[in-house]
């Protein structure tokens, strides 16, 4: 069984266009539109198999949200050259090429996410149903109390990681989820 560690990046309507007054209203199946997939595949002893990268030309959100611009670093003109979402997905799946494999995110989030940009989108999503939360899991590992979750960045610093990689950029955030997942989990 390979451990396929997924991390997602999205975007947002502007908040500026939240604004009451104004008739714009997010997309109600979608609110949040993926614009970045990373992934790390590992194998049952969590050696590192491959990656997978993909940004997502928007179809939705049009406009970079200024807060996801500077929180990620990524530019409309990477997305402007990114992939359809089907096809990106299509890809996506394809990289798996296991019937056998876990996928593992750093908060259900990601998976909301994606489920509903399927959705939306028209895709199945039956293949995203099991999945383990790595932070539910890191929060376990230091003794948190219930309820109360550690950030990716704090669990990096509070194991001794090595940080050389900007955070929130998918392919980044899925290997500093995959070196947390070595060190606080045994084989499954």
């Amino acid at each position: 069984m390979n451990y396929i560690v997924l991390d997602t990046e999205f975007n947002q309507p502007a908040p500026h266009l939240f604004n009451p007054k104004t008739r714009f209203k997010p997309n109600r199946i979608c609110p949040f539109e993926l614009i970045e997939i990373g992934a790390v595949k590992l194998d049952e002893n969590f050696r590192e198999i491959d990656t997978f990268k993909v940004f997502i030309k928007p179809v939705i959100y049009y406009n970079l949200s200024p807060i996801i611009k500077r929180k990620t670093g990524i530019s409309s003109k990477d997305l402007k050259y990114g992939l359809p979402f089907e096809t990106a997905i299509k890809n996506f799946k394809e990289w798996i090429s296991d019937d056998s494999y876990l996928l593992c995110v750093w908060s259900d989030n990601d998976i909301k996410e994606l489920k509903r940009n399927c959705k939306y989108h028209n895709l199945k999503n039956d293949w995203l149903k099991d999945h383990l939360d790595i932070q539910a899991e890191a929060s376990k590992y230091f003794d948190l109390p219930k309820g109360q979750q550690i950030g990716l960045e704090k669990a990096i610093k509070r194991l001794d990681l090595k940080v050389d990689m900007k955070f929130h950029r998918a392919l980044n955030d899925a290997i500093y989820t995959a070196e947390v997942f070595r060190v606080i989990k045994e084989p499954i």
